[in-house]
């Protein structure tokens, strides 16, 4: 793993690592110094990974995102208010391969705005090292990564979000019993809860859950989660259902 370095007079040479070449090319951004510099450090330390420049307000941000067009952007929600998050994420859809972010303050309405605008990663900044590490990877590979208290607490308070009557054409495809077990995912559920609440064997949760995920075209069972919650399901009742 290289050396870093962390220029506090300059954000351009915020962090420049040595050592091996680095394939994952992050840019940072957040607003406050001593925010800005711990995350260069934590994120300087993901083996194979680079951050290749440091923001410190939006239009440096999306500046630097134009010029440098990185793989992943890691953004402290302080940076933004939350209504800025939809902006940004459109305007730097096309040349950032996802967007982090990181809250200083976490609630549920801050979770929901970043979700709701396409962040693919969501983190508290008192997050385990190892989760920076999984978000990152994950936003790389093409899916994304919320902790599993996150995904919990967010579904658990799934009555905050407007419910839809009409059926969405997304899930068109599904069958009944598909159904369940996609709103049970979107409850927070594991393999074996839903085989409990389902009376099926684990075996075949797995498999109701790979046919979704080739249906639906979607990577893993964060992005289900983020389904059920873009669409606006009822989970709350999956539960209960026969």
């Amino acid at each position: 793993m290289g050396s870093v370095s962390v220029d506090e007079a300059s954000p351009e040479g915020l962090c420049r690592a040595s050592g091996r070449e680095r394939t994952v090319r992050i840019l940072l951004a957040a607003d406050k110094d001593v925010f800005r510099n711990g995350l260069c450090v934590l994120l300087s330390q993901i083996p194979g990974a680079e951050v290749v420049g440091a923001a410190t307000d939006r239009d440096d941000l999306l500046r630097k995102s134009a010029l440098l067009m990185p793989d992943v952007l890691v953004a402290s929600a302080s940076l933004l208010t939350a209504h800025d998050f939809e902006a940004v994420c459109l305007l730097t859809g096309g040349i950032v391969g996802g967007i982090v972010m990181v809250a200083e303050y976490d609630t549920d309405e801050l979770l929901r705005e970043a979700l709701a605008a396409g962040v693919r990663g969501y983190l508290p900044l008192d997050s385990p090292r190892s989760d920076f590490h999984a978000a990152v990877r994950a936003v790389v590979d093409g899916g994304a990564f919320l902790p599993t208290h996150i995904t919990r607490r967010l579904f658990g308070n799934f009555h905050l979000v407007p419910r839809r009557s009409d059926e969405p054409a997304e899930l068109s495809t599904l069958s009944r019993r598909e159904r369940q077990v996609l709103l049970l995912i979107g409850g927070g559920r594991n393999n074996r809860e839903i085989a409990r609440n389902l009376s099926l064997s684990e075996a075949t949760v797995k498999s109701h859950v790979s046919r979704i995920l080739a249906k639906l075209n979607l990577r893993d069972r964060v992005h289900v989660a983020q389904l059920v919650w873009r669409l606006g399901l009822d989970v709350q009742g999956a539960a209960q259902q026969p």
